[in-house]
């Protein structure tokens, strides 16, 4: 897994909404791991968390609900350069790597070997991934 935070958004990018959830506190572990990562509690009006994945890039956008905590949803988007299309196959690989660095964060009961399983139940896993 090579999911690294990053600092500044590339320039000569632009975002492509690829995964949303709407209610990322339904699992308060996963709120909590976000809102330390990115230092939302600091700044919860700051730019979107940056992510590189394998020298590809990703853009967190934390969602804010009127009477929830934030955040309350997270989009995320990927960064692709110019006008060049989107590999999806990469993207979906990539948002799993994401999705294993987030389980890995959160740690205790979420564990990358249940995140597979259940991947696999739910054919969703991307190719490539053991």
């Amino acid at each position: 897994m090579n999911v690294k935070k990053r600092i500044e958004r590339p320039s000569g990018f632009r975002s492509v909404p690829v995964l949303t959830d709407p209610d990322v506190a339904h699992y308060p572990e996963f709120k909590d791991f976000l809102v330390k990562t990115f230092e939302l509690g600091e700044d919860p009006l700051g730019a979107p968390g940056l992510l590189d994945v394998n020298s590809r890039f990703y853009e967190l956008i934390f969602v804010g609900r009127s009477g929830q905590e934030f955040p309350a949803a997270i989009e995320i988007a990927a960064l692709v350069k110019g006008l060049e299309p989107m590999d999806t196959e990469q993207t979906d690989r990539d948002l799993w790597e994401i999705m294993e660095w987030l389980v890995e964060g959160v740690g205790g009961r979420w564990t990358i070997d249940a995140l597979r399983t259940t991947g696999k139940i739910y054919r969703v896993i991307p190719e490539g991934i053991e």
